[in-house]
């Protein structure tokens, strides 16, 4: 029998960001974040606010890489979200699935395909990201000219994904009526390019971000970026 998926929406009232915490010590592996969104859901605004916190920030370019799914659940309430695809709805239910969860919800973040929680809890997210900074692993990646380089040892496969950042959309109907949303890091295109094993190159002509990730667990061994993708429609 399969499972049934149960879509759900963080209430507003859990959504308040806290004060800003102290700063944990992070490690060197660069931290996927990925958020799962939605311009048609009005819990969401906060979510992406701290993730374009974390896109934008100079000081952590190269330590962690944000990116924005915004999932096409919540389309047939009146607005359709220009971002949304039902390829990022699938991997949010991937991950429910994987860690045994209730449901999925927006807005909800994993980090490096292992942790979750509500979108907008920052302190929640940057204790996450900081432990998750601190694992060690022997995966290695590189992404330059269009090439993915690194090694493993490990069965893993090597995604690569086109990210656009500083898309406004003014939203006109659905529960953010009349409200102009910002969106950072959000992922146009994701493509599955192989399955590795030892060392390897693979072109990823296009791309500016690139994952290690384990097919049977979803953990994101290795991640890396380069110059950011121009502007989609």
């Amino acid at each position: 029998m399969k499972k049934l998926i149960v879509i759900t929406a963080i209430t507003a009232g859990a959504l308040l960001l806290v004060a800003q915490p102290k700063a944990q010590p992070m490690g060197n592996k660069p931290v996927v974040v990925e958020l799962f969104t939605s311009q048609g859901c009005s819990s969401c605004p906060p979510a992406d606010q701290l993730l374009g916190e974390l896109a934008n920030d100079p000081a952590l370019r190269g330590k962690i890489i944000p990116l924005a799914f915004h999932v096409d659940y919540w389309d047939h309430l009146g607005w359709r979200d220009p971002f949304s695809s039902r390829q990022w709805t699938a991997r949010q239910i991937a991950y429910v699935r994987s860690m045994n969860l209730a449901s999925a919800y927006t807005p909800q973040v994993v980090v490096d395909g292992q942790q979750q929680m509500v979108g907008s809890d920052r302190a929640a997210l940057l204790a996450a990201i900081a432990r998750a900074s601190r694992d060690e692993t022997d995966a290695r990646l590189t992404v330059s000219d269009g090439v993915a380089r690194g090694s493993t040892s490990r069965d893993l496969e090597l995604i690569a994904l086109v990210v656009q950042n500083d898309k406004p959309t003014a939203v006109k109907a659905g529960e953010n009526d009349g409200r102009t949303l910002r969106n950072d890091a959000i992922v146009r295109e994701l493509t599955p390019v192989a399955h590795v094993n030892g060392a390897f190159s693979q072109a990823v002509k296009g791309a500016n971000v690139v994952l290690l990730q384990d097919p049977k667990t979803l953990r994101i061994y290795a991640a890396a970026t380069q110059r950011a993708a121009a502007s989609q429609p």
